[in-house]
């Protein structure tokens, strides 16, 4: 395996896997967090909707972290954050806190 190969596949892997856990997601658990938040499920797509006008917003700030840092601190970063947004997604039971 070439040595650009072994940087592109993991990272490749951990780009899919981070927007499989985080933007794809929604699609799946909308209705059942619409049901145990006792909210609308409109509320929960416009809560996510909210969040990608946050990540449009902080995109520009997280690309030159980047070219300051480089990407591997960032993609790191990026995925414990998914991580930390998924568990309290998880421990979620009301608006304010979904």
């Amino acid at each position: 395996m070439s040595a650009k190969l072994a940087v592109v596949v993991p990272l490749g892997l951990t780009q899919t896997l981070a927007w499989a856990s985080s933007y794809y997601l929604l699609a799946i658990l909308a209705e059942p967090i619409a049901h145990d938040t006792h909210v609308p499920l409109a509320a929960v797509f416009a809560a996510f909707s909210g969040a990608l006008l946050i990540s449009a917003v902080i995109g520009p700030h997280v690309g030159k972290t980047i070219d300051t840092f480089g990407g591997r601190l960032v993609l790191v970063l990026s995925n414990v954050s998914f991580a930390l947004g998924l568990a309290l997604l998880a421990a979620s039971t009301s608006w304010p806190l979904l």
